[in-house]
């Protein structure tokens, strides 16, 4: 039997295809199932495994390699920041990436302190202040210089005074 096209869809199952589509950080199976039940209890509706599985096939089609279901991170204990990504090794700035156990993968929006940094939780978009942190007795704030002046700060381990 043939997949239902795009357009046949039930509008919530379009609005969670689109949503995929507006952010490539959402491309998996797991979260395309996700919005897929929250928008059907949105509209007071159950996903039926009908539109799932065409909802699945649709993603597949679109996005290709890069809709596929990502593995599944190592636990992190608890109270421990995952560094995910860095821009520049050993110097953790603002748009790097982290991880912790209760919010998942984070981007890094500012560096208040070598105790604290703002974090926005990549799924939801809120933003979170974790501080207690160490990044060790040699860490410090400095501010990144560009045209427009100091804007980025950076916790930089182990460079000079």
């Amino acid at each position: 039997m043939p997949h239902p096209v795009f357009q046949h869809l039930p509008l919530w199952a379009r609005v969670a295809i689109e949503r995929l589509d507006a952010c490539s950080e959402f491309r998996t199976q797991r979260q395309l199932d996700e919005f897929l039940d929250a928008y059907a209890k949105t509209y007071g509706t159950e996903v039926d495994e009908t539109t799932r599985t065409a909802a699945r096939h649709i993603c597949q089609q679109r996005f290709g390699d890069t809709f596929k279901e990502r593995p599944l991170p190592e636990d992190i204990p608890p109270g421990t920041l995952r560094l995910v990504r860095l821009a520049r090794e050993g110097a953790l700035s603002s748009g790097d990436r982290v991880a912790t156990r209760r919010l998942g993968e984070c981007e890094v929006v500012r560096i208040h302190t070598p105790h604290s940094i703002e974090v926005r939780a990549v799924v939801s978009g809120e933003h979170y202040l974790l501080s207690g942190l160490s990044f060790g007795a040699d860490a410090r704030v400095i501010s990144t210089m560009d045209a427009l002046g100091p804007r980025i700060q950076d916790a930089t381990p182990g460079e000079g005074s």
